[in-house]
């Protein structure tokens, strides 16, 4: 069973985010924590999301990025949770 880390460490992690200046600093931090596969997941949920602001179908965004429907839906489920989001996402 996977163990619930406390609230500090998402907030740490969020204060390091913040603190990344520049686009090639990012790339090098995200490739140190992230593997590979992460990164890729990470990448294909925001195309996700930029997709559904612009207002295409689940199943275009589902046939255009190759992920089944259900993966799609998720991403606009929690995307209709959080319409905060929908301005914190650049198309």
């Amino acid at each position: 069973m996977k163990q619930v880390l406390p609230n500090s460490y998402k907030k740490d992690l969020v204060h390091n985010l913040a603190e990344i200046q520049t686009d090639k600093s990012m790339r090098r931090f995200l490739d140190i924590l992230l593997t590979s596969s992460e990164f890729d997941e990470l990448s294909r949920r925001l195309q996700i999301l930029k997709r559904l602001i612009k207002g295409k179908t689940q199943r275009e965004i589902a046939r255009d990025l190759g992920v089944g429907i259900a993966t799609v839906e998720r991403g606009a489920g929690e995307l209709n949770k959080k319409q905060k989001a929908k301005k914190m996402i650049s198309k």
